[in-house]
């Protein structure tokens, strides 16, 4: 499938990227690129997307901007497709790293599936769209820049998604 051809190249390119230490994304216009976008998708469910990001000039990836994109993109999309009204995004600086965390106010995923989430193919409701690939991307592309990803109760209701890039 071209679908997994294309993500191995981009799992291939990831991989180098997530070595070259001269690689620096700003964050901030990557998530106000992206919230621009979900805007239009998801016009119709009329979405607050709120970013929060204190110190924008501060928040810089260490990595290829189109990682980012593809963490950002898959997180925001799940948490725009789940939202009743309300999608929160903020990112943080620690040390050299990234903390991306992405909230929503949905119906949420019980904690026992939290595991199942992550994988390749899972879907929590088989009625929405999609390939059940959004999460299992985002997961192998944090474990390339050698980060994590933890799922948790949002103060929303819905969902809370944390990202740290190392």
């Amino acid at each position: 499938a071209k679908e997994q051809i294309d993500w191995n190249l981009a799992k291939a390119r990831a991989a180098t990227a997530s070595k070259n230490p001269r690689l620096k994304t700003p964050v901030v216009p990557v998530i106000e690129s992206i919230v621009a976008v979900m805007h239009k998708i998801y016009a119709e469910k009329d979405l607050r997307i709120g970013v929060q990001s204190p110190a924008v000039s501060l928040s810089i990836f260490n990595g290829e901007e189109h990682d980012l994109q593809e963490i950002v993109g898959n997180l925001l999309d799940n948490a725009c497709k789940w939202a009743k009204t309300r999608v929160d995004i903020s990112t943080a600086s620690y040390k050299d790293g990234l903390q991306i965390v992405i909230e929503d106010d949905g119906f949420g995923v019980n904690p026992a599936d939290y595991g199942k989430v992550l994988r390749r193919g899972f879907r929590v409701d088989e009625l929405t769209q999609g390939s059940g690939l959004g999460l299992a991307i985002v997961d192998d592309l944090v474990s390339l820049y050698d980060g994590s990803i933890e799922l948790g109760q949002s103060s929303l209701g819905g969902l809370r998604v944390q990202v740290r890039l190392g």
